[in-house]
């Protein structure tokens, strides 16, 4: 790890560097009522992004709701404050705590909804509560809005809008939302938010309950915008709810993008992206429009992942991360293949079964998986082969709890898994991958197999935010494991290399040792084998029977034969959603119906 590396990666420098800006932007200003006035308002403004990036661009939820949840802090302070005589200290985190809550509430009927009806949703409560709060007159005075509102005092010392005394009071709440998202970026929250953002099915595959975690990102998210709107109302002085619009959340989403959606530095880069065009557009009055949309399409053609995640690529090139090693080969191939050594148990383990009794799934009318039995073993490796179509992920999807089963029983050792969530599952020793690898682009691949370590770190996700020795340690035990397990499946030197700049070989290896972090009894590969080449093909058959030696039980669908006759001790059979042989490899496929279920006519 060179100088730059250290650095950039070092929590303290990273820690440190929030206020430090701060305190730099603040004796830059210092003397010049309108750079006070603007560094408050970007201070402000940071912490409304920080919010949104946190929910958007960490776990993709687009939340259309936020801005009324930024108003409904700025109102919420106020009243506690002008009508209830609260002071201004108790009444922000007051306000706080109730966005938070009241963010939670919004995201609670989402369970099962998609992207799409999710911001819908959202929509719909921001609507709701803009009328709610139009008809309030008491509460936010309504059309008119709320005027001469109360400074915030510190020790009989006004802190008034426009002063350096009031910067000073909105850079602490800038400092507070950097460090939270800074600690919430390097912990396993942060990683869990992210696989989030590509889709419940990820999380829920690691053990993490993708409810959970939309709902912690709601919460998160609601707390800022609270803390942003009590300070945005008495740096101001005066609101109304114009000042709430949906032109405002335009201006948000835009600021979140050209920052960097994702990335814990995005929301300064966007801050300051946007006061830099509106300076221009200001400067400029006769083109200004121009000029602003200018700046917009530029920054948004040369800055895929916006500035910060420009960034971010060019100090990977630095550190080397995205060039070839010297003598490293290009595409799939790579010049040591692992021989894996996977630990055996220190004493021997039960066998447990997976005991799958006239199964059915149903989509409409068409039955995908009809009356199937089969049963699975810990240490036995069984190949779920058939013809496109014959229901063999939609029957991994049944055991794992990703779809209905509408007959029949799952039942592992004792335990009937019907009902269960995904990750319960997970969680109770059944792993899975799937057909396209499904690897985080944006982490590394260490991080990528610790997002299942953290599942089992025995630490919560308070503690890791917090940094408490004990998750600090597990963190240290995580790393070192899904270190240990790269370099098992020969990648420790691609450790620290993002995934999105890996090749497909490589990912399948990922995520068979993400699975592998959990401890799993069975693991459930879904076509390991398609896309590789034949070298990449003899490393997955390899990982197999190591995992079969050290006691899984190994369910593997995949279409290559060579690659299943090399791994696998049983072979089923599944045709049109029905179990048509069970068997010892070499017979199952000299099977005349087995070979005639593949070439679709009768032999």
């Amino acid at each position: 790890m060179n100088l730059l590396q250290k650095v950039t990666r070092a929590p303290s420098a990273r820690h440190a560097a929030g206020p430090l800006v701060l305190v730099l932007i603040g004796l830059a200003a210092a003397g010049n009522a309108y750079s006070i006035h603007l560094a408050t308002a970007a201070a402000i403004a940071f912490i409304l992004t920080a919010a949104f990036n946190l929910v958007y661009g960490y776990a993709g939820i687009f939340n259309l709701s936020i801005i009324m949840t930024y108003g409904l802090g700025a109102f919420t302070s106020v009243y506690l404050s002008a009508q209830l005589g609260v002071s201004f200290w108790v009444a922000v985190p007051a306000s706080m705590l109730l966005t938070a809550a009241i963010s939670v509430l919004v995201a609670l009927p989402s369970r099962g909804l998609d992207e799409l009806f999710l911001a819908i949703q959202t929509l719909a409560f921001a609507l709701a509560m803009g009328e709610v709060l139009l008809h309030w007159d008491e509460f936010s005075g309504g059309t008119i809005g709320i005027y001469a509102i109360d400074p915030p005092t510190f020790f009989g010392i006004d802190l008034v809008g426009g002063f350096a005394e009031y910067y000073w009071l909105a850079a602490l709440g800038a400092w507070f939302a950097f460090d939270l998202v800074l600690r919430i970026d390097r912990s396993g929250m942060g990683r869990a938010l992210v696989a989030l953002r590509e889709g419940p099915r990820v999380l829920a595959s690691v053990g993490v309950s993708p409810e959970t975690t939309r709902l912690v990102a709601f919460g998160l998210s609601g707390m800022l915008a609270g803390l942003a709107g009590g300070l945005y109302a008495h740096f101001q002085l005066v609101i109304d709810l114009d000042t709430f619009s949906f032109a405002r959340l335009i201006a948000l989403l835009l600021a979140t993008i050209l920052g960097g959606a994702g990335y814990f530095t995005g929301p300064i880069f966007g801050v300051l992206a946007i006061l830099v065009m509106d300076e221009l557009s200001l400067a400029t009055s006769q083109a200004q429009d121009l000029v602003y949309g200018l700046g917009i399409l530029l920054l948004v053609a040369v800055t895929s992942g916006g500035i910060a995640g420009a960034l971010r690529r060019g100090a990977a090139r630095l550190r080397g991360r995205t060039r070839q090693a010297e003598g490293e080969l290009t595409g799939g191939d790579r010049p040591v293949r692992p021989e894996l050594e996977l630990a055996a148990p220190a004493a021997p383990v039960p066998t447990r079964r997976i005991e799958v009794s006239h199964v059915g799934v149903a989509f409409g009318g068409t039955r995908a998986v009809d009356d199937v039995s089969v049963s699975f073993a810990t240490g036995e490796v069984v190949g779920l082969i058939g013809p496109n179509g014959a229901g063999k992920t939609t029957l991994l999807n049944a055991i794992t709890g990703d779809v209905p089963v509408s007959a029949g029983t799952i039942d592992l050792s004792g335990t009937d898994l019907r009902g269960l969530s995904s990750a319960e599952i997970v969680r109770r020793g059944v792993g899975r991958t799937f057909q396209s690898p499904k690897v985080i682009r944006e982490l590394t691949l260490v991080e990528n197999v610790m997002l299942a370590g953290d599942a089992v770190a025995g630490t919560n996700w308070a503690q890791q935010v917090l940094h408490t020795p004990a998750s600090v340690r597990a963190d240290r035990r995580s790393r070192a494991r899904a270190l240990a397990l790269l370099d098992e499946f020969a990648l420790a030197g691609r450790a620290e290399h993002f995934a999105g700049d890996q090749p497909y070989g490589v990912l399948r290896l990922v995520e068979i040792a993400r699975n592998l972090m959990l401890d799993p009894a069975f693991l459930l590969l879904d076509e390991p084998g398609a896309g590789l080449t034949e070298f990449e093909r003899e490393e997955i058959a390899a990982a197999v029977r190591a995992m079969s030696a050290r006691g899984l039980g190994v369910v593997l669908v995949d279409h290559n034969m060579p690659l299943i006759t090399a791994a696998c001790d049983r072979v089923v059979v599944l045709d049109t959603g029905r179990v048509i042989a069970d068997g010892a490899p070499g017979e199952v496929l000299a099977r005349r119906d087995v070979i005639a279920a593949y070439l679709g006519v009768a032999l």
